[in-house]
């Protein structure tokens, strides 16, 4: 039966039901490469994303009330704990010159090296430790001031505790401090374009009974989900637990969204392909109906016609499905080895091409898939051979 169906699907005789059945395989295996490629590509900018927060953010971000230097420290002498940081965070505006930006200004303790790897992502200066009054800003904050050179022009840092005592003091009435640059960062939008950091010690008169945030580095054994159940049954409800995910929910909730639009509209793709696969499949019955006859006429059961037929729309089905998925793998892997497809305008970015990641769970709903449309496949032959009057098609009807 095998060689039967192979001759069937690409040596037919009749020219129509063999370019039939190969363009429905070939349709078919298009749609399953483009499925993976295209999942690949959304998994891919998740995965860079990751990594990318990776390099600024800590594991565990701790936000709400209470978070004083003692739980810092009963954190920091916890086994799972590597590191802890406090960290006071600050509206400022940064002036140079005649210009000047709204910024971030996080205010570290000597563990935030530990904590967060922000300073291995310089694109000029030194990394930690921060000297006295000196700062590492990001690109973008660098790019609002214009930083040219810092000997004939000052950096000036004012503090803005309140929108109100702006309006009645105005700039000169705001806690300053004259800073130097110590070095600029890259990492990602978010961060280029907001963050500030600077030293504790050099704003000493703002530090309160309680930190704005802890971020806590965990050793590389433990597991984040249980240790974040722990770490909440023992503080309550007043502080927020974030991790890596939380940090950023609002953008990874944008790229599932985006991921589950791709998937629809992939399904629609595929759902007109398997429908062309059925309309051919339909002709391929019809027009081969004097061959079904012959069969049953040389001894061959109704149940083997039909079983025959099945498994040669079963091997149309997942041939293509397969084949589709070898492509799709090695397209990506050429990608992501050789980085064949650039990204338009990357130039000067942190990312230059599409990242591309395969995932087990995008081949397995496409197999599911074309599973269904297999079991709904089989039905509809039975069906046909059942309204198919097999006989008449000997007698030349």
């Amino acid at each position: 039966m095998q060689a039967l169906i192979w001759r069937y699907l690409w040596g037919s005789p009749r020219p129509l039901i063999r370019w039939l059945l190969r363009l429905s395989f070939g349709g078919l295996a298009l749609s399953a490469w483009a499925w993976i490629v295209v999942a690949s590509v959304f998994n891919g900018f998740s995965s860079f994303l990751e990594e990318v927060f990776q390099r600024a953010d800590p594991h565990i971000r701790l936000v709400g009330q209470g978070l004083t230097d003692s739980l810092r420290q009963a954190l920091e002498s916890l086994p799972e704990v590597e590191a802890a940081s406090g960290i006071y965070e600050r509206v400022a505006i940064l002036r140079y010159g005649g210009r000047q930006a709204v910024v971030r200004l996080r205010l570290v303790d000597e563990k935030y090296p530990e904590v967060s790897r922000i300073g291995t992502q310089l694109l000029w200066g030194e990394n930690f430790p921060l000297r006295e009054k000196h700062l590492l800003i990001g690109a973008g904050v660098a790019g609002q001031l214009a930083l040219a050179d810092l000997e004939e022009e000052a950096l000036w840092v004012y503090l803005i505790p309140s929108g109100r005592r702006i309006a009645f003091a105005g700039m000169e009435g705001l806690l300053k401090q004259r800073a130097q640059v110590q070095g600029i960062f890259s990492v990602q939008k978010e961060y280029d374009d907001t963050w500030v950091i600077a030293r504790q010690s050099d704003w000493k008169t703002i530090q309160g009974n309680g930190y704005d945030l802890i971020e806590i580095h965990l050793a590389s054994s433990v597991k984040m989900e249980s240790f974040v159940k722990a770490l909440r049954r023992k503080l309550g409800g007043n502080v927020e637990i974030q991790d890596p995910r939380r940090q950023h929910e609002g953008l990874y909730r944008v790229l599932a969204q985006e991921k589950v639009l791709a998937r629809i509209g992939l399904f629609f793709l595929l759902l007109l392909t398997l429908m062309g696969i059925i309309s051919s499949l339909s002709a391929f019955l019809l027009l081969g109906r004097r061959d079904w006859a012959l069969y049953q006429a040389l001894g061959a059961s109704h149940r083997w016609v039909r079983q025959f037929l099945q498994r040669l729309a079963v091997v149309l089905l997942l041939g293509a499905t397969f084949t589709g998925f070898f492509l799709g793998t090695v397209t990506v892997l050429l990608q992501d080895k050789f980085k064949l497809v650039k990204l338009r305008g990357g130039e000067g970015f942190l990312l230059q091409y599409f990242p591309v990641r395969l995932a087990w769970e995008d081949f397995l709903w496409l197999l599911g898939l074309v599973g269904l449309a297999a079991v709904f496949v089989s039905v509809y032959i039975r069906y046909q051979l059942r309204r198919l009057d097999l006989r008449s098609a000997l007698q030349g009807d």
